[in-house]
């Protein structure tokens, strides 16, 4: 029987964790599915009714690290497993929809497939991820990281993503060259599908800076990262390992992204000013009260 670790992250947002799981338990029919779901340093009000695991993790190292600590986890309770699926908590899949078995089927429809996630119809940040009618999977040259489904072998021969990448963005491009340069290649369900909430299920929400400052620093750690360990024409080295049906190469597209650096939200800068003069305004608007 095909053996599946469904590791599900969290981060102080039990709603969207506690729906996303109760998704996930529904899927893999014929398989053993073993679902994790991590808490990566949730309070005690931000706990998941359907935790199994939780660590500490005051500044919150990412979702790279979770997932990495998620796949220990996994490992040592009920492992190895044939295929390892990383699901984010701030999506949704269509309802009756078996999105773990026709992303398993697309697996074992072709041998070399390291990498599949569902398709994203409505995504306007994203390349490369809109299904088209008539098909069942399409190669892609990067897959985004919401809900990827990954090979055992793979995992095993040549791990999971680098947790050095605390902002997400690049981490799943770096990847994505490691499995190509070893003959593996990554792929989008065009069956399988998705809807993502993009206001963000931690920056800007549970941890201590805005969406708008964890788009910055994610640019620019992406940026430098892959200059300084890949050359400053990293996207060409990375797209000179794409076999020829991969149907758009998104590397350019991303390090244009990269290299245009956000300016400093000044609200970011000193939260303290900022949350100082609102109290005063608060405060002489009481004064100035005549009700008062």
């Amino acid at each position: 029987m095909t053996k599946v670790a469904a590791i599900i992250i969290n981060r102080d947002r039990p709603e969207l964790a506690d729906r996303v799981f109760e998704q996930v338990g529904t899927m893999g029919a014929g398989m053993q599915v073993d679902s994790y779901l991590v808490e990566c340093g949730s309070s005690r009000a931000g706990t998941s009714r359907n935790a199994t695991h939780h660590f500490r993790d005051r500044s919150y190292r990412g979702r790279y690290y979770g997932f990495h600590r998620g796949l220990q986890f996994a490992n040592r309770d009920g492992g190895p497993y044939d295929f390892y699926w990383f699901v984010v908590n701030d999506i949704t899949f269509p309802k009756d929809q078996d999105t773990l078995g026709e992303l398993v089927g697309a697996m074992e429809e072709a041998p070399r497939m390291g990498l599949i996630g569902p398709g994203e119809p409505d995504a306007d940040d994203y390349r490369g991820c809109h299904p088209q009618a008539g098909r069942r999977w399409h190669k892609a040259s990067t897959v985004h990281g919401l809900a990827q489904l990954i090979r055992g072998e793979v995992i095993h021969s040549i791990g999971y993503m680098n947790p050095r990448f605390y902002y997400s963005q690049g981490a799943g491009t770096e990847y994505s060259y490691k499995l190509y340069s070893n003959d593996w290649f990554l792929a989008y369900s065009d069956v399988a599908t998705l809807e993502h909430d993009t206001s963000g299920s931690t920056y800007g929400r549970v941890v201590g800076i805005s969406r708008h400052e964890y788009h910055r620093r994610a640019r620019r750690f992406a940026s430098r990262y892959l200059r300084e360990h890949y050359g400053e024409d990293w996207d060409k080295k990375f797209a000179a390992v794409l076999p020829d049906d991969v149907e758009e190469n998104t590397f350019p597209w991303q390090r244009e992204v990269w290299e245009t650096e956000l300016s400093r939200n000044p609200k970011d800068f000193c939260p303290w000013f900022w949350k100082l003069g609102s109290l005063a305004k608060r405060l002489i608007g009481v004064n100035r009260n005549p009700s008062q």
